[in-house]
């Protein structure tokens, strides 16, 4: 029982809600990773075609959703550290991380994204025992050397405006809106974004960037906006972990492998796409049997269309 669980049943007994759990199964993972990649409504949440098929069931033909928060109204105050530490404001930036649980690491966090931006990331990967990401690749070395990829500019957090114009800049919300839209007009969903409303936006970015975090606390704007309406289990959670939605997905990953990795030998010729892949590594990923292996794996496999 996962504890996203007891938040979910804490606003249906509060707005009397019935609620419908759907996770994918080894079909429909098998389904989504043979789909072309590289046509329109392919790039959905793995959980979120079986969630449109129970809507459509029940007669539902509006889901909302909650995208667009992170970078508005429920921004989590990115950058407030340094914005404090470069506009000078040191006593304001002391008190704020005697807030938190390790100030000195927050601080030194909050310097290190200045000066080098992305290593404080790379140095959470290696704390954690992570390869750096680029050994998780599966492009094929031939095209590896012709190919000059785009440049990866680092997010870098110098202040809290900068920082929503950066998130908001990088095309990912477009990306998922289109997509998201046509995936659902299959099942005659459509998809509103209320939190992307333009006036909703307009104010979350004329906010001070103080009403975005205040000492250990994230996303204080949400927080205290919502304080008398939503249960304080949900209103002042500070885990932002969900397992019951990215455990089921990993875990049927895991039993479709043997599928995936039949269909793809049992090919007298190999997909027009194999030329852009690492096909013997793609295969032994594959034949791992790890769920941990999905992040690295499932565009590769899209991108073959088989």
């Amino acid at each position: 029982h996962a504890p996203e669980y007891d938040r979910i049943d804490a606003v249906c007994r509060q707005e009397d809600l019935q609620v419908f759990h759907r996770s994918p199964s080894v079909d429909d993972m098998v389904a989504m990773l043979r789909r072309d990649g590289a046509l329109p409504g392919v790039h959905v949440h793995l959980n979120e075609e079986p969630v449109q098929r129970c809507a459509a069931e029940q007669g539902v033909r509006v889901l909302l959703s909650g995208w667009g928060g992170d970078e508005g109204v429920s921004f989590g105050g990115w950058g407030y550290h340094q914005q404090l530490l470069l506009g000078g404001r040191w006593l304001r930036l002391a008190a704020e991380c005697r807030a938190v649980s390790r100030p000195f690491r927050s601080l030194a966090q909050a310097a290190l994204s200045i000066a080098h931006p992305g290593l404080p990331g790379r140095l959470r990967e290696w704390k954690r025992g992570e390869a750096p990401r680029h050994r998780h690749w599966l492009i094929h070395p031939t095209f590896a050397r012709r190919a000059k990829p785009l440049p990866v500019v680092p997010f870098r957090p110098i202040s809290v405006r900068y920082s929503q114009a950066q998130l908001l800049r990088r095309g990912f919300l477009c990306q998922r809106i289109e997509g998201w839209a046509a995936s659902g007009v299959r099942h005659g969903i459509e998809y509103r974004y209320p939190l992307l409303d333009r006036r909703l936006l307009a104010f979350a970015l004329s906010l001070p960037p103080d009403q975005f975090r205040r000492g250990a606390w994230s996303r204080w704007l949400m927080r205290r906006a919502s304080s008398a309406i939503l249960p304080p289990e949900i209103c002042w959670n500070r885990h932002d972990v969900d397992p019951a939605r990215l455990t089921p997905v990993f875990d049927t990953f895991a039993e479709a492998m043997p599928a995936l990795k039949t269909m793809l030998a049992a090919r007298t010729a190999p997909p027009s796409r194999a030329c852009y892949i690492d096909m013997p590594r793609l295969l032994a990923r594959l034949d791992a049997g790890q769920s941990n292996l999905l992040l690295s794996t499932w565009k590769p496999l899209q991108l073959l269309d088989f």
